[in-house]
């Protein structure tokens, strides 16, 4: 049989591992984005909180009469939450999405609209180490995949982009971790 007569035979095959996982997503539409070297203004935060949180008698007096003093807890219980996420305002503490992961892209389910072509930035944090991860990703489609399926949210697959290359090994490495906890389990 002559080989140059016949077609390329594609690989079916991934270039990356892919394991279901639960992370933090944070998706953000690039033209939402601020341009490079553009001032940053933070959104201002809603506070929701409650006089008497502490359950400390004249608690709610004291902020209310002495407002320094009310400043100054509120700039204490800032710090104490930045300690705590060692710094990182945007860190959560708990997945927010199941997602489909390797180091070459993500397959996610969201409520924003998003088509395929378009760009967008993510901000993914893996668990339990914590890590954070941003880059810009391509969606290349949207359907409705069972394993990463939410109510009635569209999913979506993306393909990673400007990914440096020890990002790429963080993922990698997280993703190893779980097929080794997994193969574990299996035993």
């Amino acid at each position: 049989m002559n080989t140059e007569d016949t077609p390329a035979v594609q690989s079916d095959r991934r270039q990356y591992v892919r394991v279901h996982d639960a992370v933090g997503l944070e998706i953000q539409k690039l033209n939402e984005m601020p341009a490079a070297g553009q001032v940053v203004t933070p959104k201002p935060r809603k506070t929701v909180r409650k006089n008497d949180k502490y359950e400390i008698e004249g608690y709610a007096t004291v902020r209310r009469d002495f407002p320094a003093v009310g400043a100054y807890i509120d700039e204490l219980e800032e710090r104490i939450r930045q300690l705590l996420l060692d710094g990182d305002e945007g860190k959560r503490a708990t997945p927010t999405h199941k997602v489909s992961l390797s180091a070459g892209g993500i397959h996610f389910a969201d409520t924003m609209l998003l088509r395929p072509g378009e760009l967008i930035g993510i901000t993914l944090t893996l668990f339990p180490s914590g890590i954070r991860i941003r880059t810009d990703a391509r969606i290349l489609d949207g359907n409705e995949a069972p394993e990463v399926a939410k109510r009635d949210e569209p999913s979506y697959r993306a393909l990673f982009e400007r990914l440096s290359d020890g990002d790429r090994k963080l993922i990698e490495g997280h993703v190893q971790r779980i097929l080794d906890k997994s193969s574990l389990i299996k035993t």
